[in-house]
Formats: C-alpha cells, structure tokens, sequence
C-alpha cells in the first residue's frame, strides 16, 4: 500500500507533494497568524477562496477537470482571498468596530455563497463538494509544479525578511526606530498568507488549508522555547500529519484533508498535556528552589544575586564579542540605568513588605527589574571566563547609577576601581499578551585609566517568555537569553 500511495510516477504522488507543501507553507506562516491573534482570519479567508473558486466554475462553465478550469479557478481563489483580506484591512484601519465583526460577517456571506454557486452550477457540483469536503484533488505534474514553485519562493521571502516581519509584528515602534518599514513587512507578510490560502485552497480545499494554519503552530508555541524552534517543530508536525494523514485516508477510505487535520488536532491535545505537566512540574521546582535560595542570601554576598535564580555556572560558554580580560582586574557591574519611563519593580515574596509598601511605608529594600539583570550579568560574565568583583561590595562602592559614560568613569574612580566596569541601559522591557518579551538593554565595558570604552553590545530581540508568571520568573526565563544576545554568545 505505502508504494502505491507513494511510489514515483504513480496515481497519488503528485497529491501526497502537493498537500505536503501546502501543509508546510500554512504550518509556518500560522506561527505569526497565532501569535498576531488572527486565527479567525484564519477561518474567513479559506472560506473566501473557496467561494471564489465556485464562482469561477459557476461564470466559466467549467470544472477543475476541464480545459482551462484549473486557470479559472486559481483566479477565482486569488481574486476572492485578496479581495477579502483587502476589504478586512480596509475597514480595520478606517473604521471603530472591532476587527472580528468584519472576520464573522465574511465568513458567513462566503459560506452562503459557496453553497448558492454550487446549487447554480451542477457541473462543478461534485467537485466543489469534494474540495470543502477536503477531499485532494489529484494534482498534474504542472500543477505540482506551480506549487512546488509558489512555495519555495513564498518560504525565501519569508526567511529572507523574517527579521523585518518579526519586528512589525512585535515591535514596530523599534522598526521604525532602526529605519526599517513596519507597514511594508506587514504586507509582505499578508501578501504571503493571502497567496498560500488562495493556493492551498484550490489544492486541498479550505479545511485542510484553515487546519494548518492553526493546530500545528498552537502545538509549537506549547513546547518551543523560541521562535525559531516553534518554527522547526511546527513544520514538522505538519510534514508528518499531511502524509500520514494521506496513507490513514487510503487504507480506511476517508476523507483526505479531515483526516490529516484529525492527527494535527491530536498533536495538539498531546503538547498540551505534555507542556501543562511540564509546567506544574516548573513551578513545584521553582517552589522549591525559591525557598533553598532563600536561605543561601543569608550567608553570603552572593546570595542576593542567587535569589533571583542565578546558580553559580557548572561550565564556561562562549566569551562571544567580549574582549579578552585575562591580564586585567576584576572587572565591576555597576547599577544599571532604567529609561524605560516604568518602575519595573519586582514584588517581594515577603507578604509584610507589601503590606507596608500598601499603606504608604518604605519597605526595606526595592528591587527591580534593573537590580536583578545587574546581578545576572556576574553569572554571565563568569560563565565567559571573566573576573568579577563581588555583587555586594561593587553595590556599595558605587552605590549611584551612572546617568552617562563620564559619571560611570568618575563614579568607579572614585571607588578606587582599577578594572574595567559594564555600565547598561535598560530602554525596553515590555511583555505582550502573546508572552513575549520586548526588551532593549544596551552594555558596555569602560577602562577607568585610559577613559576609552573596550567593548559595547545590545540585546533587542523579543524573548518568549509564556511560562513566567511573575516579574521574577520572567527575569529568570529571559535574563540569560538576553545576556547571550547582547554578548554575541
């Protein structure tokens, strides 16, 4: 059976390769339509598709299988998706009422008139059901290649502008600031979509093109710990389900499409189990380590930093751009500067500081967001082979933070520090709905002696940050990430 599904030159070759890359070019786009929160655009725009192919046979007299009807209804698919997606944009920029009221009002008229042009139009009567069926058509050798085509050079645009696209749909205000166009990345990226929904429908049909778009994806983002693995695993999913979907429909005589999604959708159901039990096994650690921690401040310098999550490194890692330092002093942190325009402050665990802090009290010590990424920086910085002085003494030796270079020069010769000293900025530290973290820090390591600055770096990437439930476990999760970024490692 496997070879006459899959065998070269045989009946279903063609339909297995075409499905497989409709299923992979909507797995991957779907990653950002998930995070955007445009899954029910997701819905509406195949279901326009497929009205335009209906309304294709319906004017033209044909159907998929006679002389010209394959150009006809890749048109109808075409014009009817970005017909649709146009209007959608349209009236989100232009008009106050929410987005889903124009996503729910196109999904039911192109619903309704799916079902109408197929009632008008015996000819193409079987064919049209079938294909909202999700039954695949068979695909000729020139359609697989216009597929194979569309597809790759669909997925060279979107790695080749992943950066741009990244940026306008998490930060666009950062685009704007590093002279990228957030506008023109967005409709690159809806330009892709709209072209792999019109393809994919008149391919595989609008469940399976919809399916895609959305289980693999959701079960990504469960486990993936960035972007780049999300989209890795996502692809995956969808390779392994379009085929084995397509062998399972063969043997048990279903529906093609229905049953690729069906394995999709147990994808799913599996990584949330798995990443739900990974998660209350996270937090029982998290538990547990925050009350050994705990106990570790209170018998060393080094404990403060250790509160935070930040166990002494078992091993060294890349010293990345940094200098080499090995003839140098210790080299010191000093407190990093907050230009976000927001407190950032890290609640305590003790529940008497709050309460103090909620009756107008000071409490004994506030920590934020900038203390505790002054303290990652000693770990990152000794897992690199770096001398470092020590956290508690550099913080009462430079007990101010330095509004610029020249303050953090006088400030460290002031204090006798005869090493280099890392001065940051923190510009951006922003979680989104999606649990991404948007954040800015910019580092660098100045020579007290000479004045000259040895080294700088920035770390600017979005940083997933799902799992963190608090300000504290968010610092924890992302912090190292950052550090790697900015150090080039």
């Amino acid at each position: 059976m496997m070879e006459l599904v899959f065998g070269p030159g045989l009946l279903f070759r063609n339909a297995v390769l075409g499905g497989l890359f409709v299923a992979l070019l909507c797995s991957l786009l779907g990653i950002y339509l998930v995070l955007r929160r445009l899954v029910l655009l997701g819905v509406a725009l195949p279901q326009a598709g497929a009205a335009g192919i209906a309304a294709a046979f319906w004017l033209t007299s044909h159907s998929h299988q006679t002389e010209g009807g394959h150009t006809s209804a890749l048109i109808g698919s075409l014009v009817a998706t970005f017909g649709a997606l146009g209007m959608l944009l349209a009236g989100q920029r232009g008009g106050r009422s929410p987005a889903e009221w124009g996503v729910g009002a196109l999904f039911s008229i192109a619903s309704a008139a799916t079902i109408l042009l197929v009632a008008l139009n015996p000819a193409g009567d079987l064919e049209v059901t079938n294909l909202l069926r999700g039954e695949v058509l068979a695909i000729s050798d020139h359609d697989l290649a216009v597929v194979i085509a569309a597809s790759l050079l669909s997925l060279a645009l979107f790695f080749a502008f992943r950066r741009e696209i990244l940026f306008a749909s998490f930060d666009p205000d950062f685009a704007r600031t590093i002279g990228r166009n957030p506008s023109r990345a967005d409709g690159l990226l809806f330009v892709l979509l709209g072209g792999a929904i019109a393809l994919g429908v008149m391919e595989t049909g609008p469940v399976v093109v919809f399916g895609f778009l959305v289980l693999p994806p959701l079960a990504a983002l469960r486990v993936a710990p960035r972007l780049g693995a999300a989209m890795a695993i996502s692809a995956a999913i969808a390779a392994l389900c379009s085929v084995a979907g397509f062998a399972l429909s063969y043997r048990v005589d279903l529906p093609t499409g229905p049953t690729s999604v069906a394995l999709a959708a147990a994808c799913w159901l599996v990584f949330t189990v798995a990443a739900r039990l990974a998660q209350r096994r996270r937090r029982t650690a998290r538990a547990v380590a925050a009350t050994s921690l705990a106990l570790l401040a209170m018998i060393g310098p080094v404990g403060c930093g250790l509160l935070f999550g930040m166990e002494p490194p078992a091993r060294e890692v890349s010293r990345g751009t940094l200098p080499d330092l090995a003839n140098r002093p210790a080299v010191s942190v000093a407190r990093f500067r907050n230009e976000t325009g927001v407190a950032l402050r890290i609640p305590s665990d003790n529940p008497l500081s709050e309460a103090r802090r909620a009756v107008g009290r000071p409490a004994d010590e506030e920590w934020t967001v900038v203390d505790a990424l002054q303290a990652q920086a000693y770990v990152e910085l000794t897992q690199r082979g770096v001398a470092v002085g020590s956290f508690e003494q550099d913080r009462a030796a430079l007990p101010e933070t330095p509004a610029d270079l020249d303050a953090a020069l006088r400030l460290a010769r002031a204090a006798g520090r005869e090493g280099p000293v890392m001065i940051g900025s923190l510009r951006r530290f922003t979680v989104t709905g999606t649990g991404m973290l948007l954040v800015h820090l910019d580092l660098a390591l100045v020579d007290p002696a000479s004045g000259e600055v040895i080294w700088k770096g920035s770390a600017r990437r979005p940083v997933p940050v799902k799992s963190a439930l608090s300000t504290n476990e968010i610092v924890i999760d992302a912090g190292p990430k950052i550090f790697a970024e900015a150090f080039g490692g």
